[in-house]
């Protein structure tokens, strides 16, 4: 037991919490923000908010506003506002964001390997039903044998089960959601799901809605 719960803990990662807003205090939306590699990287949703994980003391916050970067210091801080101006940005530790942990941003950052379909795609196979329309769309990606959920990983978890973690608009839930082909903008699978801890262990299906932000 000791042990699992060594394993579990190192799994589990550390969430940094943001906001950015510009000069006038307006939420900046669809920012790319990252720490060190460009294509792992979360964007700031309607609210200016947006989710990293393991971040370190000494890292610097690096956000990408069309063709501007700005670089932030962490400096130690556990969650940050982010204030960008016209040639620089500052940032301040925010003891609301730290509270709120993984919870406060549902959509964390992209980190391995991922594939996807689009809402055309899905509609195109004449299905309504969006477990169905999903068979055969994404290599290793199957249909359970009840029609009721997917499976992304053949290998059951420490819940002996293989459900996979869903995200939709940001919510998460492990069972799946009851939604037709029509109200999917796209469907995207992260098979890799360990940036979720023991939730992510079956993988991951994040659901984007239409005329979603």
């Amino acid at each position: 037991m000791i042990m699992l719960a060594s394993t579990v803990a190192a799994i589990a990662s550390v969430p940094f919490n943001g906001r950015l807003v510009d000069f006038n205090g307006k939420p900046i939306k669809g920012a790319k923000v990252y720490v060190h590699n460009p294509k792992q990287y979360a964007k700031s949703d309607k609210e200016g908010k947006f989710g990293l994980t393991d971040v370190k003391p000494t890292d610097t916050i690096h956000v990408m506003i069309k063709k501007m970067t700005y670089d932030i210091p962490v400096d130690g801080a556990k969650g940050m506002s982010i204030t960008v101006g016209e040639l620089k940005a500052t940032g301040t530790e925010d003891q609301e964001l730290i509270r709120m942990g993984a919870g406060y941003v549902k959509k964390r950052e992209y980190l391995g390997p991922r594939s996807g379909v689009t809402g055309e795609q899905l509609a195109a196979t004449g299905e309504s039903n969006l477990i169905k329309a999903m068979r055969g769309m994404i290599p290793g990606v199957s249909v359970s044998s009840d029609e009721s959920n997917l499976i992304v990983r053949n290998s059951a978890s420490v819940n002996s089960n293989s459900d996979p973690l869903w995200i939709v608009d940001g919510s998460e839930s492990t069972t799946p959601p009851s939604l037709t082909v029509m109200e999917v903008e796209r469907v995207e699978v992260l098979k890799d799901g360990a940036m979720y801890g023991t939730r992510g262990a079956n993988g991951v299906i994040i659901v984007t809605l239409k005329g979603s932000n």
